[in-house]
């Protein structure tokens, strides 16, 4: 029995889970994936799926856990429990953009994962990370090359500096942004950008 002000849904009119997750990333352009314990995707958006391929196929899609980095990443994004949160940076085996993939239990055998690809979701323009920061347009620029997913190596050769020079300024920019990895610069950068 429902009170007048509930409105229950016949289950021909609940929204289809892949619609609502579609519907998500069209808002806020971070792709949102629903996963068991073992990878296997079980509701996304249509063109995250459609490159997965079919679901009901006999190879069901999976989150990736075939090579070193990649696999001890996918492991702690599937290992979430409870209230805690994980962040990993992926790169794809075949040389894509790495995107950045937090990851939050929804039940004991649900994982619903937000993906962002870092250049692609924006970063707020040079100077206001310069004022957000107190970065120095150096810094700025540093920061935006790691949030187009440049490799401290390419920044380097970008800048006509040593790695050693841009891996001292990468230091200086954690500090000011108040992160200790590149997981939570990423994550704290594009948080602004919404």
């Amino acid at each position: 029995m429902t009170s007048d002000n509930e409105t229950v849904l016949p289950p021909a009119g609940k929204p289809d889970l892949d619609l609502v997750l579609d519907a998500l990333t069209r808002l806020d352009g971070k792709a949102r994936v629903i996963v068991d314990r073992f990878g296997k995707v079980l509701a996304g958006p249509a063109d995250m799926l459609a490159s997965f391929g079919p679901r009901n196929s006999a190879r069901a899609p999976r989150l990736h856990r075939d090579h070193g980095a990649a696999s001890r990443a996918a492991a702690r994004l599937l290992g979430v429990r409870g209230t805690e949160t994980e962040i990993a940076i992926i790169a794809p085996a075949d040389g894509g953009e790495p995107v950045l993939v937090r990851a939050a239990a929804i039940d004991e055998d649900h994982i619903c994962l937000v993906v962002t690809v870092p250049g692609r979701n924006g970063a707020p323009p040079l100077r206001e990370l310069q004022v957000l920061f107190g970065l120095t347009p150096c810094e700025a620029r540093i920061v935006m090359d790691l949030m187009d997913g440049c490799a401290p190596q390419t920044i380097a050769e970008r800048h006509h500096n040593s790695v050693h020079t841009i891996r001292a300024h990468i230091r200086q920019c954690h500090r000011k942004i108040g992160v200790s990895t590149r997981e939570e610069l990423f994550s704290r950068v594009a948080s602004l950008c919404m």
